[in-house]
């Protein structure tokens, strides 16, 4: 069969001329766009069980290894430090090679190592081990964040991609379930075996996931984009039942296949962007990390068992889900930036509240309600961050943003170790993470865009 769309309509039979992002643009969606951003959404899904892991761990393994405050902060942070690393390298290596090619790197490597923490025979080897864990997940993130979209047309862009980090908070009940079940019974090594056996899921990617062919043109990479396109169009075809609808030619194309490179970050179009987005990262990861690895051992600071607290924090994290739902449907009718803002400034209130609270049901009040916006900021901030920069350079602003933000919360768990071993005592820790969650909301007010409803080519041009 011969690869390209009909001006008209149609999957096949046009010239070169016509841009892989309009032809993306023109399709319906259909079950085939679904089935490749489930299977690469479920990747990041198995990220956020072993990333929550050590939410529900982290008193256990201070305990095994005999961890002072002040080190089981630096445990947090080890991994948060790899993470940084992973996605740094990710970010500019998924530009360089591909989104795929480099997901599947990260998905073997946080599997892999996943196993190794589970042999940890000591604090120097859970902590190297917990660093190349970070790598992994930390590298995981911008592959699949710039991924996704590049698949989507405009309208239906937002839901998926904030689907993607949407069901994180199902993955880190899942860890919970995991531990709760797994850590009394057979030890917490069991735990990280147990969550490491997804990593098997990079034999559907590397079998059924296309390159993006959004990359592959931006990469002048022609010929192979205009087969998986062809593919991809035939595939949608064959679902929607009909000929596909005509290409609209006005909608933007980028021309420019040069490298992304670390200073085009910082040049004329898109500074203003990258200021806002790493002090998003930085403010949001920080306040994120120093209290939520921290929300299982607080709670057996206040005197409950280590799997009771394990109980309250599954409870807790639940306000997640209504969460995500919200977001799934109010990000195409509000935007990315007033959920954005919004969620931040809710979750600064629910943290403040969270550190006074003296009684029990103040307590999972206040968690439900911190979990609830966090988890509409979080889908938010992954679905507008890839859209604000080109395709060639998609995954070099993700990752250098994540990076940052990384950068950023390896203070998170360290400070509030350290707040905890001072005489300011625990209240102090959620007023600290709500006010740098108030900071990122004013950046972003002051500096960001708004991306609904915009091609990625038109925010980007």
């Amino acid at each position: 069969m011969s690869i390209g769309p009909n001006v008209g309509g149609g999957a096949a039979k046009t010239s070169l001329s016509i841009g892989i992002p309009q032809r993306i643009e023109r399709l319906p969606i259909t079950s085939y766009q679904k089935l490749i951003s489930f299977m690469i959404i479920m990747a990041v899904f198995f990220d956020a069980v072993d990333m929550g892991a050590l939410t529900y761990l982290l008193p256990t393994l201070a305990q095994h290894f005999k961890l002072d405050s002040v080190m089981t902060g630096f445990l947090g942070s080890i991994g948060l430090a790899g993470m940084f690393l992973g996605a740094i390298t990710s970010g500019i290596l998924t530009d360089k090679f591909g989104r795929k090619a480099i997901l599947m790197v990260c998905i073997i490597l946080w599997g892999v190592s996943g196993l190794l923490v589970a042999m940890s025979w000591s604090v120097s080897s859970l902590f190297i081990f917990r660093f190349l864990l970070g790598i992994g997940l930390g590298g995981s993130y911008p592959a699949a964040n710039s991924m996704v979209p590049e698949f989507l047309p405009k309208a239906s862009r937002g839901r998926y991609s904030s689907l993607m980090e949407g069901l994180a908070p199902i993955g880190v009940l899942c860890a919970g379930i995991i531990a709760f079940f797994v850590l009394p019974n057979i030890g917490w090594r069991w735990v990280f075996v147990i969550e490491a056996i997804p990593a098997f899921w990079v034999l559907v990617i590397w079998r059924y996931v296309p390159e993006s062919p959004r990359w592959l043109e931006s990469s002048g990479r022609k010929k192979e984009a205009e087969a998986v396109m062809g593919q991809i169009e035939a595939e949608v075809e064959k679902r929607y039942g009909s000929s596909l609808p005509p290409v609209d030619t006005s909608v933007a194309t980028e021309t420019d296949i040069k490298k992304a490179s670390f200073a085009e970050l910082w040049s004329r179009n898109y500074y203003k962007r990258t200021i806002m987005l790493w002090v998003l990262w930085a403010t949001s990861l920080f306040g994120y990390y120093a209290i939520n690895l921290w929300l299982g051992a607080l709670l057996v600071a206040k005197g409950f068992t280590v799997t009771k607290s394990i109980g309250y924090v599954i409870l807790m994290t639940a306000g997640a889900i209504p969460g995500v739902l919200l977001t799934t449907y109010l990000i195409e009718r509000l935007g990315r930036k007033p959920l954005v803002v919004v969620s931040m400034i809710g979750t600064a209130l629910a943290a403040y509240f969270y550190g006074q609270a003296q009684t029990l049901p103040m307590v999972i009040t206040c968690g439900l309600l911190m979990q609830f916006f966090l988890w509409i900021m979080w889908p938010s901030i992954y679905t507008y961050t890839p859209e604000l920069y080109p395709t060639r350079m998609r995954g070099t602003g993700c990752g250098f943003s994540q990076a940052f933000g990384r950068l950023a919360s390896l203070l998170g768990p360290s400070v509030t170790g350290v707040i905890l071993a001072s005489s300011l005592g625990q209240s102090m820790v959620f007023t600290v993470a709500g006010v740098t969650f108030v900071v990122g909301a004013l950046v972003v007010l002051l500096l960001g865009p708004e991306t609904k409803g915009r091609a990625l080519e038109e925010v980007s041009s």
